[in-house]
């Protein structure tokens, strides 16, 4: 009798259990005026959390706080009718998976996010991907993936290295923020064009020059270039090449240590040394160049002189 009276009991918590697990829903605390709704407290930590996990079927969602230490695909299942994702402060993230979704905006800020990857699927419904104020340091290399991209935020983090070439499949890229990173060197190639981009944000890095910078960008109108070590030389260039496309420079460096070229500070490195050479070496090559193309045309004007002359001499010893 005890003993059936325990099978029965140990049979109604594991029920019970079960339809608690079953139950994991989140509601909206409010949704304000701009249509978003808040989610508070979200904790997505493993399989059985994911497959039990109810969230509403609005289209923002901002979720508040709360733990998804690895945002993975299969989170992806649960945000059917969701266009725009947002995720603040308190939500602690150390992995996430950009994944093909219908989501057209993903904005991930301060949640101590280390790395992040792409699905490698072409994705052309996802146009602004914000991920800031986190502590990534690469850009995976599918991030090309997103071919959909009109505005690219990755501004306040860790990054290093940029691959410019990664960002070429999103020709609608109008906005690329990167300010306030690590990067010493933005990589590209000759005939790279981004032929969307209108702002381009580079402040608070480590760049001594932009490769290509005077084809890669026909239509870019805004460009910030504020506390950098630019290469005098190169920076020089640049600015004259700003200037004559009326490209605006948003925030001006404060002060100096080096050298002002217009309102934004460069250094003086063994770069512009060489940089300096090479246009040595450019003015010689293009003066010896004219040079010669003027002793070509004196030459040519003396065949002439000697031609009419020796034909003069045939007409009079006929």
């Amino acid at each position: 009798m005890f003993k059936s009276g325990r099978i029965l009991l140990s049979a109604i918590a594991a029920c019970f259990c079960i339809q608690i697990a079953a139950t994991k829903s989140y509601k909206c605390s409010v949704i304000n005026e701009a249509g978003f709704c808040f989610l508070e407290n979200v904790v997505i930590d493993g399989v059985q959390s994911i497959q039990t996990l109810d969230l509403p079927r609005h289209p923002i969602l901002l979720i508040k706080s709360g733990a998804i230490p690895n945002f993975s695909k299969e989170i992806y299942s649960h945000l059917p009718g969701v266009r725009l994702l947002h995720i603040y402060n308190n939500t602690v993230i150390r992995k996430m998976l950009i994944a093909s979704s219908n989501l057209s905006e993903i904005n991930v800020q301060r949640n101590g996010l280390l790395e992040f990857e792409v699905e490698p699927v072409e994705n052309r419904d996802l146009k602004t991907l914000t991920i800031v104020h986190n502590a990534i340091t690469t850009v995976p290399k599918n991030i090309r993936y997103l071919e959909g991209l009109e505005k690219l935020y990755l501004y306040n983090n860790s990054i290093e290295y940029v691959d410019l070439e990664l960002f070429t499949n999103a020709t609608q890229l109008k906005v690329l923020s990167l300010y306030d990173n690590r990067i010493k060197t933005l990589d590209s190639k000759q005939g790279l064009r981004f032929p969307a981009l209108q702002t381009l944000s580079l402040s608070k890095n480590k760049l001594v020059y932009i490769p290509y910078f005077f084809e890669a960008f026909p239509v870019l109108n805004a460009i910030s270039l504020r506390k950098n070590p630019w290469n005098c030389q190169w920076l020089e260039s640049a600015t004259a090449h700003i200037n004559q496309k009326a490209i605006q420079i948003a925030r001006k460096d404060a002060t100096c240590r080096d050298r002002w070229v217009g309102d934004i500070c460069c250094y003086k490195t063994v770069l512009d040394f060489l940089y300096y050479l090479r246009q040595e070496d450019a003015r010689q090559d293009r003066n010896q160049l004219l040079q010669m193309a003027q002793q070509n045309q004196e030459l040519k004007h003396l065949l002439e002189r000697l031609s009419e002359s020796v034909h003069k001499l045939e007409e009079r010893g006929k």
